[in-house]
């Protein structure tokens, strides 16, 4: 670490000029040292300008017809404070056939699910089923565990995103890879919205509901080397993330926020 006391270097034994150098020599390496990227961040992306932080990224695939769903989604939702964490809530259908049919389900939203399901622990899809950084753990609903399973899970990179001109683009830039990697945009709506259950095992419900995507949309595929893909705007009263998947099911390797939409 740098002091600002004062070196009298002829007291030192060193030349003036000798002196100035060495200052110089030094301010240079602990500049270097500070703006390094981190060891697993090398390599891979860079530091984006929408976001400082490596993020931490916690998926909720729910469902407004599943008993227990309305204490998870509460509970996705006190990650709002944590500026690591991007929380993400994936409506699901299997609890339509109960009589009420989910406003949030999307069929590329169970496809989602079902990688996960696919490539990891879990043999069958469920709700409220967890995910951190697209890990194979099977995670139910137990809010100690979930706790401490984001509390010991390192970030993910921080995926590059720059605003030019109108649009955005993302950069990738790594070694040649055996198997492409995934580029996802998720569009979601922030924060919290309430809506009442008609029907169903949850009638009569006021349901809470956090940061329930819209849509998804996949941007390309990466192998390696240095690629640019062009991503959507965030669409008006949304807000949107940027998702690298090393395939479907896969852990996430980037991510980012992007720009909320005007």
């Amino acid at each position: 670490m740098l002091h600002n006391a004062p070196v009298n270097f002829r007291r030192a034994g060193i030349g003036l000029d000798a002196g100035i150098m060495l200052v110089w020599l030094l301010s240079l390496a602990a500049l270097a040292q500070a703006h390094a990227a981190p060891p697993e961040q090398a390599g891979v992306v860079a530091v984006a300008p929408t976001s400082t932080q490596a993020p931490v990224v916690v998926e909720l695939f729910t469902s407004q017809g599943c008993p227990m769903c309305p204490s998870a989604n509460q509970f996705l939702a006190e990650y709002d404070v944590q500026n690591n964490v991007i929380a993400l809530g994936w409506g699901v259908n299997y609890w339509d056939a109960y009589g009420w049919v989910d406003e949030y389900a999307r069929p590329e939203f169970v496809k989602r699910q079902k990688a996960y399901v696919n490539a990891g622990e879990v043999r069958r899809v469920y709700t409220p089923h967890f995910v951190i950084n697209g890990a194979p753990e099977r995670l139910r609903f137990d809010p100690e565990r979930i706790n401490a399973t984001i509390d010991a899970t390192k970030p993910v990179a921080l995926a590059v995103v720059e605003i030019v001109g109108d649009g955005m683009i993302t950069r990738l830039s790594g070694p040649e890879r055996a198997g492409p990697a995934d580029i996802w945009a998720a569009y979601y709506r922030p924060g919290v919205e309430i809506r009442t259950i008609e029907s169903g095992r949850n009638a009569g419900l006021e349901m809470s509901h956090f940061n329930m995507v819209r849509s998804i949309v996949k941007l390309g595929e990466w192998s390696g080397g240095d690629m640019v893909f062009d991503v959507p705007a965030t669409p008006e009263g949304l807000a949107g993330a940027i998702l690298i998947q090393d395939g479907p099911g896969g852990p996430i390797l980037a991510a980012n926020r992007l720009p909320s939409g005007h």
